[in-house]
């Protein structure tokens, strides 16, 4: 298929469940003009933490640079916080790849994007490291789980079937939610910016909706959902599932 734009965040490149294998061959299959990458790409927490690095992963990252250089895609890779030492080297520009704290992107149709992680809005992310580090390691610990038990349900014949998938999406809404008022921190963060629609992630909750005077968009992450946020030639925008 042909886009003008993809948009992906949190593939947490070198953890044991990155989907970057279905990314790469996501990438290959389509052409598009625009790769906006927000963040959570490169998972530095676990690397700090675990010293782990599959060699394999590298391919999707030589792949995305390839883009940028070769085939004159405008790459554009934006804020962190699992890659959060990226920050002391913004901005960063090379070929069409762009490194950047946020982006306010003119679409096909010239009406404004917002898109930032939205990691900082996060109390516990920015205030409470400790805490922060604790719910990582929890994470890193139902995520092994899961893999223990999905590789006996495929002994069985069975299907893949996320334990993380609900319990991480209701955690990271209530944690982000309900602490900063969320919705009303969209709108005003848009109209700040004097952009008509907002592209964020880090809460890893899929949604497309109208917030009062503006167009809120979340495609969840790569590592449970698989899904991207696209714009098409005829400026439609959608939440594709491309796992299906």
């Amino acid at each position: 298929m042909k886009f003008n734009t993809i948009i992906m965040s949190d593939i947490h490149l070198w953890t044991p469940d990155s989907k970057y294998q279905q990314v790469l061959d996501f990438l290959k299959k389509n052409t598009f003009k625009n790769l906006i990458l927000n963040w959570d790409i490169i998972d530095w927490w676990h690397i700090k933490i675990f010293w782990k690095l599959p060699i394999e992963h590298r391919k999707l990252l030589h792949y995305i640079f390839w883009l940028a250089k070769n085939s004159k895609v405008n790459v554009y890779y934006i804020k962190w916080n699992h890659d959060e030492f990226l920050k002391r080297i913004l901005p960063l520009e090379a070929w069409n790849f762009k490194l950047l704290k946020d982006l306010v992107y003119t679409g096909l149709n010239w009406k404004k994007y917002y898109i930032c992680h939205w990691d900082q809005f996060d109390k516990v992310e920015w205030k409470l490291f400790i805490l922060s580090l604790i719910s990582f390691l929890w994470w890193c610990f139902l995520y092994r789980l899961n893999r223990i038990y999905n590789k006996r349900r495929l002994k069985k014949w069975r299907k893949y079937l996320s334990l993380v998938k609900q319990i991480k999406s209701i955690a990271k809404v209530m944690m982000v939610w309900w602490n900063n008022k969320f919705y009303p921190k969209l709108e005003s963060t848009a109209k700040k910016q004097n952009c008509q629609w907002i592209i964020c992630w880090h809460i890893h909750k899929a949604e497309n909706l109208k917030i009062w005077n503006i167009h809120y968009l979340n495609s969840w992450d790569r590592v449970e959902s698989m899904t991207a946020i696209t714009e098409d030639l005829k400026w439609n925008r959608e939440i594709l599932n491309y796992n299906k």
